[in-house]
């Protein structure tokens, strides 16, 4: 039974660490570097590893359907690819408050 219980440990320890694609840590680097990227832990910048790889990973999907044809335009990486698209949404659509008074004359 202990024995179970030590391989069960192992096993859901195993599974919580999220596994970063090695070949991507150049990348990852120029991408902090370029756009300045400092993250308050290191916990917080494992999960922005894993958004920004997935959504490396949607990017080359695009780019090579779109070379087969089937979209007019690619993408590219930017400053918003560490972020999911509602928090990048968020973050774009903010109110912006104006104070103006209309008079009448």
């Amino acid at each position: 039974m202990q024995a179970f219980i030590v391989v069960y440990a192992l096993f859901i320890s195993a599974y919580c660490v999220p596994i970063f694609d090695e070949q991507l840590n150049y990348q990852w680097s120029l991408f902090k570097r370029v756009h300045k990227k400092q993250y308050a832990s290191i916990n917080e910048e494992m999960i922005r590893r894993n958004i920004w790889e997935h959504n490396l990973a949607k990017i080359h999907q695009h780019n090579l359907e779109a070379d087969l044809g089937t979209y007019s335009y690619t993408l590219g990486m930017n400053q918003f690819g560490d972020m999911r698209y509602n928090r990048t949404k968020k973050k774009l659509s903010k109110t912006i408050y104006c104070d103006f008074t209309y008079r009448t004359t």
